[in-house]
């Protein structure tokens, strides 16, 4: 049988980590940043904000 170590996609495992570190940024980040950049982002002032959110089918819901 092969190690679990053996099994692990480097490629995935990377992923895995960027997504820890963006998740960690936005939290300290706070909503108002996010709402900022949506805001300079959105060209022309007549289109709507353009905020999103990532989202994970399945994820535990954030309080």
């Amino acid at each position: 049988m092969a190690s679990a170590a053996a099994k692990t996609n480097p490629a995935k495992e990377s992923l895995r980590k960027e997504q820890r570190e963006q998740k960690q940024v936005a939290r300290k980040r706070g909503k108002d940043d996010d709402l900022s950049d949506a805001l300079k982002d959105t060209f022309p002032a007549s289109d709507p904000v353009a905020a999103q959110t990532a989202t994970k089918p399945g994820a535990k819901k954030r309080p």
